[in-house]
């Protein structure tokens, strides 16, 4: 025998107040902690996204700098920025770079010196 919606409608307030009548305080405590289970379930969910995303951003970062920054270099980056540091560095650099024009500009030299 189905109800009318009329009595349906004053049945479901009496079913809730005889459940916090039969359960007591517990009820409200189990409201409070559903309440703060989904407020750390959503800042651990943001919290473990930000950390997955600077661990990918660190890693792209370390990849670029291994791309891109020979291996004597990276020591150098890594290290304070003492003065001994720094004019290490510095000799570094210079070296690598005069190296480096030598080689670029030896072909460029060769070709004006044979007259092509």
């Amino acid at each position: 025998m189905k109800l009318p919606t009329e009595a349906d409608r004053y049945l479901k307030p009496l079913v809730v107040v005889l459940i916090v009548l039969w359960c007591g305080p517990e009820v409200f405590a189990v409201a409070e902690l559903t309440t703060l289970l989904e407020l750390l379930g959503v800042s651990l969910f943001l919290f473990a996204f930000g950390v997955s995303f600077r661990a990918l951003a660190l890693s792209i970062v370390d990849c670029v700098g291994r791309a891109l920054v020979p291996v004597e270099f990276r020591p150098l980056i890594k290290m304070s920025a003492g003065l001994g540091a720094v004019l290490v560095g510095a000799r570094l650099v210079v070296y690598n770079g005069l190296i480096l024009v030598i080689l670029c500009v030896a072909p460029v030299i060769s070709q004006l010196l044979s007259g092509a």
